[in-house]
């Protein structure tokens, strides 16, 4: 796992690129790689590759910028399970391995298989690679989307890098808010690629590769994991079986290192199952977990401490303090670059930092899991209502729209927008909107243009109401809440503190298979996860499979009412936030839910996150001297 940047002065006959500002680029992603760092810079100053290195495959060699035969230069972060495998092809076809790393097969692969070489790979991963014969850039991010590419062109010179702070770091790139994305924040918690928070700057969608020469940026999907809009005719016990062998095939690949690999465990049953395939191994396997102080509805360390003695594992913990959380607060949004309104980033990060500390920079986690297998609860409420929402659709546009407007405004939450999705005659996924309903995001934004919050996929030709619904709901699961919002949390805070971490639910393969299997292989007598928990009923234990899920999140309700709602009452009331919201409505909201007499902690968390975003990457005010004004403000009210 790495850190990468670049320029392509692609508009330009003589080059202005210079080490020592490919040097400042990379340098803001020294936490992404502390192992390595390397630079290069083209004879004719158009092109420069900045790399930081995580060493975790072959230790002793694969430092970047790596170079082809041809003089090829390459520029990657991740990891291409498959490389042995694709090596051995290669090999076949007369290519001369230097090293053991999987980086060189990519540059194998390129010099074979041209701009195609993107479909051979499996793993996560988002690299650039310069061909000077061709004067040509390739760039590619991962087909589910688990390591990030951001972009930028200006006045014909691109820019990328793994982070949008070594963006910024560049001299022509300026940090300007891009307005027309915050209706579609506020309902997703993230900002949908190929946008940003950021005017002028990309990110590459997952699946997406891209092309930088003479006549400028071209990118295309070479993969669409979300492409299957049909159920597969197979038996729950044959699906099982396949899904079993998927995962562990995902699981054995992704233990691909050089140095130990330990599993983030929460005591759920997502992380328990990859413990439970590693019961082979798992004297050798540390497990990490976190809780709250001051939450125990929201601690599961107690049944992770179960799982960690049921298995052997050598576990262990740390605890979160409201305290730590506001310490920590514009640090974690630090590492965000844009806001990802997760709560969820604030615990990550505490128990990335353990794994490190414990001297595993590689760990598993289970991300991905209840959106392959439909995990979340409001699946199965909502699915059980389906046959009184499709008998809704059916009664006259009219009467849809007048029953639904007779809903009163101040029970305008989100069974609202169920129904009024379904009066406009197509239902939202069933997670839409994650954060704010759209009464909500009217009341609080001020008036201008928008991006629409959600797009959705075009429908096939004979789609039942069913069909629409789980697979529209798929969609925006892959398509944008966990490449852009859960992928990007583990993302930023694994490597915040130099952890690389890996999903074995979201290999490729499986997920292209369990994706179309029907709703009643994931749904059924009110469980959930039926497929999955048939696959692994032989090794998760009797009391996991059967426990309630709680979910992983943090008491941000409780901490809006401490020290932190005293920051967010400071933040919101500032003229730069009063040029996006109606302040005033803002500060009732923060008054209401510190008082007790409402909870708006989902609601007032995106734009708190936002709030400190905007100052320390827009204004400009060191995150350090924000996070110190908040704890002496803090110190002061304490007495």
């Amino acid at each position: 796992m790495c850190g990468i940047a670049g320029v392509y002065e692609y508009g330009r006959a003589v080059g202005r690129v210079t080490p020592e500002t490919i040097t400042q680029m990379r340098d803001t992603l020294g936490h992404r790689g502390p192992d390595g760092a390397g630079v290069h810079v083209t004879v004719d100053s158009r092109v420069g590759f900045g790399h930081r290195r995580l060493a975790i495959v072959d230790l002793a060699n694969g430092l970047q910028p790596m170079f082809g035969e041809g003089g090829e230069c390459l520029v990657f972060n991740g990891e291409i399970y498959n490389y042995p495998a694709l090596r051995r092809e290669l090999e076949a076809r007369g290519a001369r391995f230097r090293t053991d790393c999987d980086t060189e097969v990519i540059l194998h692969a390129y010099r074979h298989y041209g701009e195609r070489c993107v479909e051979h790979l499996i793993g996560m991963f988002a690299f650039a690679l310069w061909d000077p014969r061709a004067e040509r850039l390739l760039f590619a991010r991962d087909p589910v989307g688990e390591k990030p590419f951001y972009w930028t062109v200006q006045d014909g010179t691109f820019l990328f890098a793994s982070e949008t702070k070594a963006l910024l770091a560049h001299p022509r790139v300026v940090a300007e808010v891009n307005t027309s994305v915050l209706e579609s924040y506020l309902a997703n918690l993230v900002v949908p690629s190929p946008a940003t928070f950021y005017r002028g700057i990309s990110k590459l969608p997952p699946g997406t590769a891209g092309t930088c020469d003479a006549a400028g940026v071209r990118t295309w999907q070479y993969r669409d994991v979300t492409a299957g809009r049909s159920f597969l005719d197979v038996s729950l016990s044959d699906a099982a079986a396949r899904v079993r062998t998927l995962l562990e095939q995902s699981v054995q690949a992704r233990l691909m290192s050089d140095v130990p690999v330990g599993v983030l465990l929460s005591g759920g049953f997502d992380s328990t199952s990859l413990v439970a395939l590693l019961r082979d191994r798992a004297e050798r396997t540390s497990t990490f977990s976190v809780g709250f102080a001051d939450a125990p509805e929201l601690d599961e360390r107690h049944e992770a401490r179960w799982v960690a003695r049921h298995f052997g594992t050598d576990h262990h913990e740390v605890t979160v303090s409201p305290r730590q959380a506001l310490e920590t607060l514009t640090a974690m949004v630090h590492h965000q670059d844009e806001p990802l309104a997760d709560p969820v980033c604030m615990p990550l990060g505490f128990v990335c930092a353990l794994a490190r500390q414990r001297g595993v920079p590689v760990v598993l986690a289970g991300e991905g899991a209840d959106e392959l297998f439909w995990g979340y609860p409001i699946y199965e409420r909502l699915m059980r209502r389906q046959r009184e929402l499709q008998l809704f659709q059916r009664l006259p546009a009219g009467m849809r729209r007048l029953l639904a407007g007779a809903v009163p405004r101040s029970r305008r939450g989100r069974t609202f927008e169920v129904l009024a999705s379904a009066a406009a005659g197509r239902q939202y996924p069933m997670h839409y909107p994650l954060c704010m309903p759209t009464s909500l995001r009217s009341e609080l934004l001020i008036p201008r243009q928008y991006d629409p919050p959600l797009v959705q996929p075009a429908l096939i030709d004979g789609e039942t109401g069913l069909q629409t619904v789980a697979f529209d709901t798929q969609h925006y699961e892959f398509a944008l809440r966990l490449p852009e919002l859960l992928l990007m949390r583990i993302d930023r805070f694994s490597m915040a503190h130099s952890v690389e971490a890996r999903v074995p639910f979201l290999d490729p393969e499986l997920v292209e298979y369990a994706y179309r299997l029907p709703v009643h292989h994931k749904l059924g007598r009110g469980r959930t996860k039926v497929v999955l928990r048939q696959a692994l009923a032989d090794i998760v234990p009797e009391r996991v499979m059967n426990r309630r899920k709680q979910g992983f999140g943090a008491p941000i309700a409780h901490w809006l009412r401490g020290p932190m709602g005293d920051a967010l009452f400071d933040l919101v009331s500032s003229p730069a936030v009063g040029r996006y919201f109606r302040t005033s409505a803002l500060a009732q909201m923060v008054a209401e839910h510190r008082a007790g007499r409402a909870n708006h902690a989902w609601s007032l968390w995106p734009i708190l996150n936002f709030a400190v975003w905007h100052r320390v990457w827009v204004e400009g005010v060191p995150a350090d001297e924000l996070t110190e004004r908040m704890m002496r403000r803090c110190t002061v009210e304490a007495r």
